[in-house]
């Protein structure tokens, strides 16, 4: 039986706005590794969250506006536009779900995502990525049944590296961008939805 004390149930519950149960049973099955423990309940809240509110329509919401400044008293270089969507007015007034809205835009404007989630990269652009991958592969000689693995994981840094869901939270990179939103998603009880985003810079893309 894995070691862990209501202490460490009321931190996990702190940390994730998760139940109780939800919390003993994680621990429990991270063997009570905290860390493994959180992601767990990520997971299992996020999954039965998104069920729960995918035939939801987030209707509501903010377009929230960032200028970042790198240098005091120097103009605004980069500039950041993002629609963050919800179900109710309510919501969108809060708190929490406008401490979102800028944290996204931080985001944004720190780490330049190209799209909002995977189904809206381009069929051919992927395609190429892992045909490149896989000539890759080969040329360094990499046996044939492993191939297939390798361009996945090639495929899998690739959305890492664009999509604003699937990068790590600049501010944290335990967490994803997702991550974040799943956590708000679920504090609300409300769907959240990351609409669309406009990043602009001075002098570049």
């Amino acid at each position: 039986m894995p070691e862990f004390t209501a202490a460490d149930v009321k931190r996990l519950r702190d940390a994730t706005g998760a139940g109780m149960m939800d919390c003993k049973r994680a621990l429990t099955d991270a063997d009570g590794d905290f860390d493994k423990a959180a992601e767990l309940v990520r997971e299992r809240t996020g999954a039965k969250m998104n069920e729960r509110a995918g035939d939801r329509t987030a209707a509501d919401g903010i377009v929230h506006a960032y200028l970042h400044t790198p240098t005091p008293g120097m103009p605004p270089r980069v500039g950041v536009l993002v629609e963050l969507n919800c179900e109710t007015d309510f919501v969108a007034k809060g708190d929490a779900f406008r401490q979102l809205a800028t944290d996204l835009a931080l985001h944004i404007a720190a780490m330049n995502p190209v799209v909002v989630r995977e189904d809206e990269v381009d069929e051919d652009l992927i395609a190429a990525e892992r045909g490149f991958a896989e000539r890759q592969a080969r040329d360094e000689g990499k046996p044939d049944h492993i191939i297939d693995k390798i361009v996945d994981g090639k495929v899998k840094a690739f959305y890492k590296e664009k999509v604003l869901l699937n990068q790590p939270f600049v501010k944290d990179d335990k967490r994803t961008v997702g991550d974040l939103v799943a956590e708000v998603q679920r504090t609300t009880g409300e769907k959240v939805e990351v609409r669309r985003f406009s990043r602009f810079q001075v002098g570049g893309a």
